[in-house]
């Protein structure tokens, strides 16, 4: 843990509850895209953000325990812990695949599954001729123009993780995206720039 010891953290509960949701739904994004396309790196991404919400746990539940006064606030703060232990449970689970991605202990069926969701996760590659290229997240709003969360970007031997709205996409970035079937068959041609039109465009 001794790499997230100079990491700040929320100050207080609400919003370290809400970085654990952000930070968990990361976490099993990853772990489903790491299993589909057997990427090691983004596995190890994976276990990196386990530690990172277990401390964020511990600050959460010192910041719980520090702000009873008295029974009512205790019984209070007793289903904060829970829900935050509930968060720690699912990032766990995705740590667990993170580590059979990375042992290479999958068995066939778990992609099955994975793919059978209504969401599923995806790949598109970004072509020279993409009305993608050089336009930022926040400018293609991609969630609201296509139905696809892109959680991951690799660009050459780098991965971009949780790519901030500030990200840039470059011809041969690879996006890995979340969403339906549908969705991301769309996005796909976006990327390789047989769709010449954003829908708000």
């Amino acid at each position: 843990m001794e790499e997230w010891d100079e990491v700040e953290v929320p100050d207080n509960v609400k919003e370290i509850f809400v970085e654990m949701k952000n930070t968990a739904e990361l976490m099993v994004d990853l772990a489903y895209s790491a299993v589909l396309f057997r990427e090691k790196e983004m596995a190890e991404e994976v276990l990196e953000l386990e530690e990172y919400l277990d401390l964020l746990n511990y600050n959460l539940t010192v910041r719980a325990v520090l702000s009873a006064r008295n029974i009512r606030d205790a019984e209070r703060i007793t289903s904060i812990l829970q829900m935050g232990r509930s968060i720690d449970e699912i990032s766990d689970a995705a740590a667990d695949l993170a580590k059979m991605v990375i042992e290479e202990k999958l068995h066939p069926l778990i992609n099955e599954v994975i793919l059978e969701s209504e969401e599923t996760i995806g790949k598109a590659v970004v072509s020279p001729e993409s009305i993608l290229v050089g336009k930022t997240l926040e400018e293609l709003d991609l969630p609201a123009n296509t139905g696809v969360w892109v959680i991951a970007i690799r660009r050459g031997k780098r991965w971009l993780f949780d790519p901030d709205e500030d990200t840039r996409l470059m011809s041969g970035d690879i996006l890995i995206g979340r969403g339906t079937r549908t969705a991301l068959e769309y996005l796909k041609e976006l990327a390789r720039g047989v769709i010449k039109v954003m829908p708000n465009g």
